[in-house]
């Protein structure tokens, strides 16, 4: 979903690898909605909400990104 300046991204982990750290999997999500962009825009992380554990071993979250300048 897209707001303005701003996507929010609802993201399930499903399965817990100890070989995969968090952050590698945080940088995979963002970096394929940098793909979206549009020439001179960059993301931001503005925000990360817990949401909570729908199924077992599933864990949601929401990711508020900022669309930014590019610097």
């Amino acid at each position: 979903m897209s707001l303005q300046s701003q996507v929010i991204i609802e993201w399930t982990i499903r399965k817990h690898y100890n070989d995969v750290s968090f952050a590698e999997r945080l940088e995979h999500v963002i970096k394929a909605q940098k793909e979206h962009l549009k020439e001179g825009e960059a993301i931001q992380i503005h925000q990360m909400v817990y949401v909570g554990e729908m199924k077992k071993n599933e864990k949601t979250y929401l990711i508020i990104l900022n669309i930014v300048p590019e610097k």
